[in-house]
């Protein structure tokens, strides 16, 4: 039978998706899937619906209508991927992959009921198996984001999608669905891609140049975790919505009713107004992140606290007047590569986040502050104004932007207009709150953008429902700097002082393995070429493997690390010799010139963390002598 040995084909090459299809079996309705014969004796599917009869293919002439579909498409190269939208009994799939066999290809279907009728009546086995690339069932959200996300992380060239025109029409939300994720995923790749780009090299320099200050200052996540149960916490934003606001803060901090922390420029507006906050939290990995400080270290204001995380640009560090307290951030790969906990328990970090607002939620979270009230967190526009009073450095809104702008729900149910970035911090902010459990969020922003799982309350009512003594204590960041494991630290120093030795012969090994792939190319010894690729691939695999190049040099480049490895299915697949081998050397080549570049980059700065390391070991022994 056919669906049994699609069945057998499918425990083998596609186990998740036999697993997903074997826990749908019950929920199925299957009896509403008819199969019937034409007039010609082919077979056509049609389902109920709505009390409707609907067919999904011709009642009279399947075949004819689907070479129908595939005329639409001509010139389709092998650089094409192809994703079959709606399985039905497959014609269109067979058709188009008889005129195109060289296209790598996926089968996409949403609807459980119709991908078992596909496999009970169309056999696997007669599909160019080497190049389908999958068979999705993506009947959720979650399903679909998955396949988009594993798409364009695989494919090269372009995409285009054959639709079975009557599927779309019948499930026309579905249909909407697919559209929307594959949109969605390829503006999230893309904005992934931008933000790495960005940052990618400013991350790991600001966390070498930022290590001994690390060393040398409290962890507040490890100090101070679960320290503050229950006490209430304002994290005051820069939106224009704080304006309204500032006299409800000042009480706030003149009777010690909650925890008061700045984020991002929101600084520049309560110093303006001569409220200090209780912490100051910082995290932008920029150079132009020491802008927010400006202020701060011009009228030498000593008792604003600073936390920052451990990949924040490393000028906003440079002569800050206050006492500095830090966390580890999930950019930070030389922290987190140095460092243990003395009882030797994994180190608390914070996660990535598109804004200093979501990570503080992250750090409050971690401190055991419940609720956490929002104020000035706009995340739209206000009119023409993006930040509040007192910020030398905002200007307002555009007629530009204002045209490029997006509608999104407000706090009052009504829309107001934000843009990409602000929107996107919307969402993470609510993904947050709803992975963070038992924490109450309160957004006090009037006019902001509505923000999910955080109840809109206006700051005067918070306050009278919850904020009714005092709780900020004086000395409330008073500690030491925290006591790493000196043991482990030096355990790493001299394990990366041999990786990075190791790091440099490895380096001029693959140089030599791509020389020597060249010359074979040149002389068209295409046999010897193939073997030399796996010695490449071998050397590719040590260097991956090395601490010097997991730690500071991959990271920093990560995106073309990534987009190399997601082209190696693609040069192997090459079939004229002479291409594949300049392919190979100049993608290999390309990415091992920019690591070569950044080791020399941060020769010096590497020459600094040892330094730090070894003064801080020292000064530990002396303080232990003492």
């Amino acid at each position: 039978m056919i669906l049994i040995d699609n069945i057998n084909i499918l425990k083998s090459a596609y186990p998740n998706l036999w697993n997903r299809l074997k826990s749908l079996e019950d929920a199925m309705n299957t009896s509403s899937i008819n199969i019937e014969e034409t007039r010609r004796g082919d077979k056509t599917i049609w389902i109920e619906k709505d009390g409707k009869k609907l067919y999904l293919h011709s009642k009279y002439n399947p075949i004819r209508e689907a070479e129908a579909i595939i005329a639409e498409y001509e010139e389709i190269d092998s650089d094409t991927t192809v994703i079959f939208y709606g399985t039905g009994l497959g014609y269109h799939i067979d058709l188009f992959l008889q005129k195109y066999p060289d296209v790598d290809y996926y089968i996409y279907e949403p609807i459980p009921e119709l991908l078992y009728a596909y496999l009970s009546h169309n056999s696997l086995r007669k599909l160019p198996s080497l190049k389908m690339k999958d068979l999705i069932l993506a009947d959720n959200e979650i399903e679909a984001r998955k396949f988009f996300n594993q798409l364009i992380d695989r494919a090269s060239g372009k995409y285009i999608h054959v639709v079975l025109s009557s599927h779309k029409n019948i499930f026309p939300e579905e249909y909407e669905r697919f559209l929307e994720s594959f949109k969605g995923t390829l503006k999230d790749k893309k904005s992934h891609i931008g933000v790495n780009l960005a940052f990618q090299e400013r991350w790991i320099l600001n966390s070498m140049k930022n290590f001994k200050e690390v060393l040398n200052t409290p962890n507040i996540l490890l100090e101070k975790k679960g320290k503050f149960q229950g006490k209430p916490a304002i994290i005051v934003a820069a939106g224009p919505s704080l304006n309204e606001e500032i006299e409800n803060l000042r009480y706030i901090k003149e009777k010690g009713l909650a925890y008061i922390f700045s984020v991002g420029s929101a600084i520049n507006t309560l110093i303006h107004h001569d409220i200090y906050p209780d912490a100051a939290t910082t995290y932008d990995p920029s150079a132009r992140n020491q802008i927010v400080f400006e202020k701060v270290k011009e009228k030498d204001i000593a008792d604003i606290p600073m936390i920052f995380g451990s990949s924040v640009g490393y000028e906003t560090l440079i002569d800050y007047p206050g006492k500095k307290y830090h966390m580890i951030t999930s950019q930070d790969t030389v922290s987190n590569y140095y460092l243990k906990n003395k009882d030797g328990k994994p180190i608390n970090i914070v996660q990535d986040a598109p804004s200093i607002a979501v990570v503080t939620v992250q750090l409050l979270y971690e401190l055991g502050f419940n609720p956490i009230i929002l104020v000035g967190q706009n995340l739209a526009y206000k009119g023409k104004k993006r930040h509040s009073e007192g910020i030398s450095y905002s200007k307002d809104v555009t007629d530009k932007e204002i045209e490029k702008g997006i509608w999104v729900k407000d706090v009052y149910g009504n829309e107001v207009l934000t843009n990409e970035g602000y929107n996107n911090m919307r969402m993470q902010m609510e993904y947050y709150i709803k992975t963070l459990p038992n924490i109450e969020v309160i957004n006090t922003t009037k006019g902001g953008a509505h923000i999910e799982g955080a109840d809109f309350k206006e700051l005067s009512v918070v306050m009278e429902e919850y904020l009714k003594e005092k709780v900020v204590e004086d000395d409330w960041l008073e500690g030491n700097k925290t006591q790493y494991d000196k043991e482990h630290l030096k355990i790493q120093l001299e394990k990366m002082d041999r990786a990075y030795r190791r790091a440099l012969k490895l380096m001029d090994e693959y140089y030599d393995i791509l020389n020597t792939i060249e010359r074979l190319i040149k002389n068209q010894n295409f046999n010897q070429a193939e073997k030399t690729y796996l010695k490449l691939d071998k050397a590719l695999r040590k260097i991956e493997r090395n601490d010097y190049f997991m730690t500071f040099i991959l990271p920093m480049n990560r995106v073309q690390y990534e987009l190399l490895a997601n082209s190696i299915d693609s040069l192997n697949e090459e079939r004229n010799p002479i291409e594949k081998g300049r392919r190979i050397v100049e993608s290999f080549k390309k990415f091992m010139d920019l690591c070569k570049e950044d080791i020399g980059k941060i020769d010096e700065i590497y020459s600094e963390i040892k330094i730090s390391i070894e003064e801080f070991l020292k000064s530990e022994s002396d303080s232990e002598g003492l």
